[in-house]
């Protein structure tokens, strides 16, 4: 399992951040974040929905739509939220070089994904403790989980067209409910809250 805050090219979220601020100068940080989830969202829609359309083959398309297709729509989409989560903590002031400001991104989505092992150890007390490898997990939990909800109505995706629709609707719903619960976090706490103590992006994240 991938983790998607590696692949992620930090460099390119700040300065796509500054052109959308350069593009909407009269618009607050709160309302430069619902542009960002929008966009984000109408991708991880088009992704349910492309991974989802050989379907429209039987047999073989629908094995490819089970399997392949899941997989890849869970990666793709678990990419595009860790690419939405940055560019808010880099739209809320946050410097993506700062040691721990991927780290509280991490803990941010995990906790919006809603992950059994993020209720359970993502607090930043336990965080603080965290071996990489045990990090890696954590990571990879959030993923699972994510996957779970892109895929819950695995059986409806290999229902030729329709299976496609329902597939790239649930993945912008769920988008977007991801994209407002990291929206309001940072738009409450500043960096100053987070335990920038925490190191470990160098190792795990970079």
């Amino acid at each position: 399992m991938i983790n998607p805050f590696t692949m992620v090219n930090k460099d390119e979220v700040v300065r796509r951040v500054a052109r959308l601020r350069a593009a909407h100068p009269e618009l607050s940080e709160r309302e430069l974040c619902e542009l960002i989830i929008a966009s984000k969202a109408r991708l991880c829609g088009v992704s349910g929905t492309v991974t989802a359309l050989p379907a429209v083959f039987p047999v073989v398309g629908t094995a490819i739509t089970l399997v392949v297709g899941a997989v890849l729509d869970m990666l793709v989409v678990g990419y595009l939220m860790a690419e939405m989560v940055l560019e808010m903590s880099a739209v809320y002031g946050r410097n993506l070089n700062v040691p721990g400001v991927s780290m509280e991104a991490v803990w941010v989505m995990g906790s919006a994904v809603g992950a059994d092992m993020a209720h359970k150890s993502m607090n930043k007390a336990a965080m603080k403790g965290m071996s990489n490898q045990a990090f890696l997990r954590l990571v990879q939990e959030i993923l699972l989980a994510l996957g779970i909800r892109t895929t819950q109505r695995t059986v409806l995706r290999v229902i030729p067209l329709l299976g496609a629709v329902i597939s790239g609707t649930v993945n912008y719903i769920i988008c977007r409910r991801v994209g407002r619960i990291a929206a309001d976090y940072y738009a409450r706490n500043g960096y100053n809250k987070w335990d920038n103590t925490i190191d470990v992006e160098g190792e795990v994240l970079d």
